[in-house]
């Protein structure tokens, strides 16, 4: 008896210390079934050190790891021990061995056999050692430690490095160990072919200090002030040290966060490029838009928030740069179908006016308010209150728009003016303005397909509509702390958490490169109050960013929930397991649940169940925001390309009809390359999601005078150059300079894709978007049945009245016809010489007030443009310089008090250009030459060898 009760007394002594070994360690992430190291199968330890090639990443970051037999993933506990060194527990039931693979965002992934014990060195991507190299530069010119705040501008991300995007770059500057805050990291949009510029600013009590590095240069451009109160000799050696196209950019960034613009603002500017009159007036007329007439939404019934009843169409003039601020609050982009502008200014509309349609599709009817900022009064006002002409040159316009930040955080809506407010707007006359591609056919209305016809202002007030009435505003109750946003994301992680550990008993970790933070935090508004701090507070517990494709922010219209859904995927698997939560108004939260879970499974196996995804949307995701989130959580699954999510998030969800736009830019920037003083220009004329992921990725925008949308019927836009393909638009390659640019027609014929192996319209849209990824991605999918095409035709060369014209909606013709009607057998020399014919009598009478021409040979002379003189609206070059590096604003300065960088007062905008790919013709009988030589010596070289 006493051996027996000896044996059982061992047996329950060895199951109690196995149960604790177990609990004192971490269920893995990656164990997505929930399945713990068990106390049967024999279990295995291995050592595991990681050691970064940025020694202090040890401190910031904690690798991922994905262990393997075969085919198998193998779940797993992880024991942090120092901060390299880990040890990691699994089931040891396999004869085929062990692969364990490092990953962490920024390094090269390594792979090894299991061994007892494991050391990884891992490698800095090349983009991860720019970011860093020139962060620990700035570091040591600006002192971080000392300084007040610390703002970092950037055009990496979607620009390459090596034939590769430059996100993690961005992840080095985090990782710095700096006081950046992660929401003081400011992305320009910008195209792939485009330089990779860095500019980081630091705020010292009065002073606000720069260094900027340019085109992947981890040796600076320019060091020192950036303040709007420096001399105009400092602006000009500022303007001569940044060889290229971004100093407005970085400046105005800079100043208008120093001013305490809201980072709404912020972000959008970064969107657009910069801050100016219009970026700030479109932020103004948007927030008294929805004070005064406000999207109205159903009454509120069971656990969602309340659907959009209406729906805000914007009618924009193309060249303001309020139509870029408008698209981007209201989230009513092109791609949505919701805006469309061509120049109608000579129906009376100007190019800071804006008209919104409130539709009411169920009503069929709707308001039309037509807004403005009027720059004339404003500046008045401005020069009333400083004694300061905005117009004077680019310090003034620094300080004008330091005003109007001040103006707007106080009364956001203070500058904007009502021009017209109508209400019942009827069906045909709301087509008539926005076009219809295809018929209008429902009861006793029938309308014909017609194209768009934008702002047309002589129109619009021929109707003769009733006045609307306003809402009367509602009381915005409260305002939270930054602090206290931080803590609302806090709180987000630990309530996902608690519910993955409960329910599938894992815990998420930080650095989890297999978890996805999907969320509308900064760019929705909670109780008036932005929510841009609430990422600060995700990123600070999750260690989740943008830049490693974990921390995705939705775009979103102002109004909408705040609501965070946190994602784990498998790469073996297309399980996507969720949470879903909502923080309410009054502090609250709402959790989403289904058939008693919180955690549901939202991959193309549950899209492929009708019954689950309307019971999903019921109880678990009631926002309104199903498809958004499930469509890009399966294409994020995939890991897509950086310039690819962010389209999708621009976009707001992911979609076969996305697609075509990451296809037609590259078919662009490689056989349509920008040379010198040349700019892409699109005019739309088949519109749907597209036009966003065009926006996005070629660097062209409404508000940047650059895309143009005229709605075509689709019987305009068959293609005759590609069977079954559509004539998506119109690309213009203008040439700001020579004031002549050249047009082609751009085709896009879809690709055939096999999707009959599922049954739902969800699913197969999931299968559709899985082969465009890997299409981009250039991966073999085996349900792509035959490519898409893309093809540009009708190359011609056109002046800039034929731009215009273009432009305002090509006159009797449409686009298509317009360009198809142009004589092809003109060429450039053509149009020089009639150019110089017209101009000898115009020669130099239209030089800049600002600039002194003894000052500098790189003056920027007129460099903004009108309709009646170049062909892109408010273009803004800032002057180029041969200089290598100018150095610290101290050293000596040119006697001119000119301001180097200023014009007429009119927006910045800056022209996007690609690096000139082209041969000089001049240079090309000495190419010639030169390969001949060559040529001839390799064949010498190849016949004595033969001997």
């Amino acid at each position: 008896m006493v051996v027996k009760n000896n044996g059982k007394r061992f047996v329950f002594i060895l199951l109690v210390v196995t149960l604790i070994a177990l609990m004192m360690g971490n269920v893995c992430a990656e164990d997505v079934n929930g399945t713990n190291v068990d106390t049967i199968t024999p279990t295995k330890s291995i050592n595991v050190d990681v050691n970064y090639e940025y020694a202090n990443d040890n401190n910031n970051v904690i690798p991922d790891f994905y262990i393997y037999s075969g085919e198998d993933k193998i779940e797993y506990n992880k024991e942090l021990v120092s901060s390299n060194r880990f040890v990691l527990t699994f089931k040891d039931n396999s004869s085929n061995g062990y692969n364990i693979t490092a990953l962490t965002a920024g390094y090269i992934s390594q792979s090894q056999i299991i061994s007892d014990s494991i050391t990884f060195n891992l490698k800095a991507s090349d983009a991860y050692k720019l970011g860093r190299d020139v962060t620990a530069d700035a570091d040591r010119l600006l002192d971080f430690k000392t300084a007040d705040d610390i703002l970092v501008v950037t055009t990496a991300g979607v620009t390459k490095l090596n034939g590769k995007s430059t996100e993690d770059a961005l992840e080095a500057i985090l990782n710095y160990g700096t006081k950046i805050k992660y929401s003081n990291v400011l992305m320009l949009r910008d195209t792939a072919v485009n330089p990779i510029d860095f500019a980081f600013i630091v705020k010292k009590g009065n002073e606000l200090k720069a260094v900027i590095y340019e085109n992947g240069s981890r040796s600076y451009s320019y060091l020192g002030t950036i303040s709007e109160n420096m001399t105009r000799e400092q602006w000009n050696n500022y303007i001569r040290s940044i060889h290229g196209q971004n100093a407005w950019s970085f400046a105005s960034l800079a100043n208008g966060w120093v001013a305490g613009v809201s980072r709404e603002v912020l972000q959008e500017a970064a969107f657009h490029g910069h801050i100016c009159e219009g970026t700030l007036g479109g932020y103004s007329i948007v927030k008294a838009l929805i004070k005064y007439y406000p999207p109205v939404q159903e009454t509120l019934t069971g656990g969602g928030s309340p659907a959009d009843v209406t729906s805000y169409k914007v009618l924009g003039v193309p060249g303001g740069s309020d139509d870029d601020a408008v698209l981007f609050f209201l989230d009513a982009t092109i791609g949505k179908t919701s805006y469309v502008g061509i120049d109608t200014t000579a129906t009376g509309a100007t190019e800071n006016m804006l008209g919104f349609i409130r539709w009411d599709a169920k009503s069929l009817s709707g308001d039309l308010i037509i807004m403005s900022f009027d720059s004339k009064k404003i500046k008045a006002d401005f020069k009333a209150e400083t004694g300061i002409n905005a117009d004077a040159g680019s310090l003034e316009e620094l300080k004008y728009c330091t005003w109007w930040i001040n103006k707007i955080n106080k009364n956001p809506e203070e500058l904007a003016t009502f021009l017209y407010e109508f209400t019942n707007l009827t069906e045909e006359q709301y087509y008539y303005l926005m076009g219809t591609a295809k018929s209008v056919v429902h009861g006793n209305v029938s309308i014909a397909p017609v194209e768009s016809h934008g702002l047309d202002l002589k129109y619009i007030l021929s109707l003769n509509l009733p006045k609307a009435t306003r809402t009367v505003p509602s009381g915005e109750s409260g305002s939270l702390s930054d602090e206290e946003m931080k803590n609302i994301g806090f709180e987000a992680y630990n309530k996902a958490s608690a519910i993955f550990k409960d329910e599938l008993n894992i815990n998420l970790g930080k650095d989890n490169v297999d978890l996805g933070i999907f969320t509308s935090a900064g760019y929705v508004y909670l109780n008036g109050k932005e929510t841009v701090a609430v990422r600060d507070g995700l990123y600070e517990i999750a260690g989740a960013t943008l830049y490693s494709k974990n921390l995705l922010q939705y775009h979103q219209a102002l109004w909408k929930p705040l609501w965070f859904t946190f994602i784990l995927r498998n790469p073996n698997s297309d399980v996507l397991y969720s949470v879903y939560l909502r923080y309410n108004p009054d502090g609250t939260w709402f959790v989403g649940e289904l058939n008693g879970s919180n955690v549901v499974d939202i991959g193309i196996e549950t899209l492929n169940s009708s019954a689950k995804v309307k019971a999903i949307q019921k109880t678990f995701m009631p926002d309104q925001n199903w498809n958004s989130i499930q469509s890009i959580a399966n294409a994020w699954k995939s890991n897509p390309n950086f310039d690819q999510i962010m389209a999708f998030l621009y976009h707001n969800h992911v979609c076969p009809g996305v697609q075509p736009g990451f296809f037609i830019t590259d078919y662009i920037q490689q056989n349509h390359p920008l040379g010198e003083n040349e700019s892409y220009n699109y005019i739309a004329s088949s519109t749907y999601c597209k036009d966003d992921s065009l926006t996005y990725l070629l660097g062209v925008s409404p508000g940047m005078g650059t895309y143009f949308v005229q709605k075509l019927p689709d019987s305009d836009v068959t293609s005759t150059y590609v069977d079954g393909a559509t004539d998506e638009g119109a690309l213009v390659i203008w040439d700001n300079n020579l004031n002549i640019g050249r047009v082609v027609i751009v085709s896009f014929k879809w690709p055939t894709i096999d999707t009959s192996m599922y049954a739902t319209s969800e699913a197969k849209r999931a299968a559709q978007i899985q082969a465009f990824i890997d299409l981009y991605k250039g991966i073999n999918n085996p349900n792509v049945l035959e490519n898409f095409v893309v093809k540009t035709s009708e190359e011609k060369w056109i002046t800039a009245e034929q731009f215009n014209l273009l432009k305002s909606g090509s006159g009797e013709l449409n686009t298509m016809d317009y360009i198809k009607s142009l004589d092809g057998s003109v060429t450039k020399e053509d149009l020089l010489k009639q150019l110089e014919k017209n101009n000898n009598s115009n020669t130099n009478t239209n030089t800049n007030t600002n600039t002194n021409s003894n000052s500098n040979s790189n003056v920027n002379e007129n460099s903004h443009s009108s309709a009646s003189s170049a062909g892109v609206s408010n273009n803004r070059n800032m002057p180029q310089s041969s200089n290598s590096n100018v150095g610290d604003s101290n050293n000596a300065l040119d006697s001119s008090s000119a301001d180097l960088g200023s014009d007429d007062g009119k927006s910045y905008e800056v022209s996007k250009k690609s690096p000139a790919k082209s041969i000089n013709p001049d240079y090309m009988p000495y190419v010639v030459i030169v390969i001949l030589i060559v040529g001839i010596l390799v064949g010498v070289g190849y016949m004595k060898h033969r001997k």
